[in-house]
């Protein structure tokens, strides 16, 4: 790590600050960063909660837009993974919740505009989300999570740019390695009182390995009315059509030595590969009654057809219709007492989900019989209360708690699952000064299995895997938050304590597919630092975390797993990122990333090395009257790292690795009117 840290030191300086023209970049009041995603709108700073936000301009102006990935960075306790497996989606862990996944992300819930992207299982997708066009981002880590229900891990908000009262046009072009191409359409209206977005995006790829390409398409339409200055509504629709994304699974070390290109060949053999068309759609309203009070409420509605082929033959074909509708609204009143200023809110959520799932040979590649039929619902009801006092001594208070209810049952069942947990929380901040705070929050969670998860019965039988229960999680955060003219610094610690961890693991005679069982007791401890400092026409992001995650009892084939690591959690996070703005808008970015080493397996036998990564960005717009053209050009790891872009976890035959790419180049460029 230290090598690479100072190969990242030595190029620095060759960007020259006296070159860069000294008003480019604004100096930020960094006291007046609000965060929304708190449930209750406040400054960052004096929130008991570990949290940050991220401005996406700076980022889009050159992103790759290939995933969510690229707009993680620095964010401390987030890890990521599966960038470039389009069959497996983006999987996402904070603070190790989320690393079990072996596709898509579990334990975490995703919030775009208002809407939630998160299925009432807890199973999250994002193969239609309008990365282009997102505007900025909130991630919540910690207990404070809880108040949005059935996510251990924390939060992420999402918000997609609105019309601002312009009327514009914007094309967009991506080429990269490995015949990837990006092209996009941007479409603003402005009507009196609405605005109206049009997004249109395709996305394809050969891939950088044997049989991992990919195409998508995705439509996203936005429109936003005011109905006066106190009430606002935003309808939004969302369709994607993928119609492959091919896998090319994972590979033991031999086979990753003699190619590292390569797909696994039982992968080729039976062909597989998933197709997805996705539609979603939504409202949102907010409506301020008074001075005091506002009411903001949401309904939306998702459909998703999922056809997969995975590489063996009983049941190797997955055909999956899915159903979401739910609904919610919240309440909330501001107060001032004689001494302290207090913000009360009590809301309510509705989900219900339906998936009709069925399952056929797989013929090599050809749909056989029909093996497995049955309807899967999971409905959810959620009560939360809120209430925070900001007292004129600096002290905040804040309390919470929400009750959830879910009800999971299969047409095969006689009796339905329930599953009632009720979790509260408290934060505590102590304005130390005006520009530092101390905090420290305490609050329990839940993760249920998703449908998915408990579908898959080691008997192979119908129903559901009864024996898997759900997470309950204790968690403990403390912190100091320090705010400057020019800069933040944040440290952070927790401690988390588990209870029926879900891990996955393969049978011999299902070789690609996952298994799910609790694995006992688990702890997890670690400090996270973030670091923000404001040049007049530069920034640098820092953030580190180091963490301790481990079995505390748990015993699996006569093995005893106390003490052992939990798989898939790197134990350090290192991401720089130094943004320099010169003269005539030329923007160039440096991206340096350290990952620890992390163990492949519950018995901690194998273990994949650390790696570190570099990577470049530049841009540079040319104006001609009214028309702005921006050109950009970027290079992923400039070391030629050879890491791993995922592991899976537990793999039978230690086909663990998924290799990731080496270096490789893309350009692009943008016009605007």
């Amino acid at each position: 790590m230290l090598e690479c840290i100072s190969r990242v030191i030595f190029l620095l300086p060759l960007f020259s600050f006296g070159a860069i023209q000294n008003d480019t970049i604004n100096r930020i009041n960094l006291d007046e960063i609000i965060v929304k995603s708190a449930k209750i709108i406040s400054n960052k700073k004096a929130t008991p909660l570990s949290i940050s936000s991220k401005n996406l301009s700076d980022d889009q102006v050159f992103a790759q837009q290939l995933s969510l990935q690229e707009y993680l960075n620095n964010i401390p306790g987030v890890f990521t993974t599966s960038a470039n497996n389009f069959s497996q989606d983006l999987r996402l862990s904070i603070r190790g919740f989320g690393a079990r996944s072996s596709f898509g992300i579990r334990g975490i819930k995703i919030i775009v505009d208002g809407i939630p992207q998160t299925s009432p299982d807890g199973q999250t997708q994002l193969d239609n989300l309008p990365i282009g066009i997102m505007e900025s981002l909130e991630v919540i880590r910690g207990p404070a999570a809880n108040l949005y229900g059935n996510s251990s891990g924390g939060v992420i908000t999402i918000n997609t740019i609105s019309g601002d009262g312009q009327n514009k046009t914007n094309y967009k072009a991506i080429f990269g390695a490995y015949d990837y191409k990006s092209v996009m359409r941007l479409k603003t209206f402005n009507w009196d009182k609405t605005d109206l977005v049009v997004y249109y995006d395709t996305k394809e790829s050969n891939g950088y390995r044997q049989f991992s390409g990919f195409k998508n398409k995705t439509i996203n339409l936005k429109v936003s009315h005011r109905f006066s200055e106190k009430s606002n509504l935003v309808y939004q629709l969302n369709s994607t059509n993928s119609p492959y994304a091919y896998d090319s699974g994972g590979l033991n070390i031999e086979e990753v030595q003699i190619d590292r290109t390569n797909a696994r060949q039982r992968n080729i053999d039976y062909k597989t590969k998933e197709t997805v068309k996705h539609l979603k759609t939504g409202l949102s309203w907010s409506l301020d009654i008074n001075e005091r009070a506002n009411i903001q409420s949401f309904a939306f509605y998702q459909h998703r057809d999922f056809y997969s082929l995975l590489p063996f033959g009983f049941g190797g074909v997955i055909s999956l219709d899915k159903d979401v509708f739910g609904f919610g609204s919240r309440l909330q009143n501001k107060k001032k007492q004689n001494n302290y200023l207090n913000t009360f809110q009590l809301g309510f959520d509705y989900s219900n989900q339906k998936d009709q799932r069925d399952r056929y040979r797989n013929n090599l590649g050809e749909e056989g019989e029909n093996v497995f039929s049955q309807l899967e619902k999971f409905s959810s009801f959620g009560l939360y209360i809120l209430n925070q006092a900001e007292f004129e001594n600096g002290v905040l208070l804040r309390l919470g708690s929400r009750f959830d209810s879910n009800k999971i049952a299969t047409d095969n069942m006689n009796e339905s699952i329930i599953l009632n947990k009720l979790n509260p929380s408290i934060g505590i901040t102590y304005n130390t000064n005006n520009r530092s705070n101390l905090f420290i929050t305490v609050g329990t969670s839940f993760e249920t299995p998703t449908l998915n998860e408990l579908s898959n019965n080691p008997t192979g039988g119908m129903g559901f895997n009864k024996d898997l229960e759900p997470i309950s999680s204790l968690s403990y955060e403390y912190g100091w938050k320090g705010n400057f003219s020019n800069s933040s610094l944040e440290i952070i610690g927790y401690n988390i304590l588990s209870s029926n961890e879900i891990l996955p693991f393969e049978l011999e005679e299902y070789p690609g597919k996952n298994f799910y069982r609790n694995v006992g007791e688990t702890s997890r401890s670690g400090l996270e630092l973030s670091w923000n400092y404001f040049f007049s026409s530069a920034a640098l992001q820092l953030s580190y975390t180091i963490s301790d995650n481990k079995f505390k009892s748990y015993e699996i084939n006569d093995s005893q797993l106390m003490g052992k690591k939990i798989p898939g959690i790197p134990n350090q996070l290192f991401d720089l990122s130094v943004l320099f703005k010169f003269q005539k808008e030329l923007n160039l970015k440096v991206d340096y990333q350290f990952v620890g080493k992390r163990f492949a397996d519950n018995l901690n036998l194998t273990e994949i090395e650390a790696h570190s990564l570099l990577n470049f960005k530049i841009s540079k717009p040319f104006y001609v009257k009214r028309i702005k053209l921006n050109s950009f050009i970027g290079v992923n790891n400039i070391l030629n790292e050879k890491y791993f872009d995922n592991i899976r976890l537990n793999a039978f035959g230690k086909r663990y690795y998924e290799p990731a790419p080496e270096r490789n180049i893309y350009l692009g460029a943008d016009i605007s009117f």
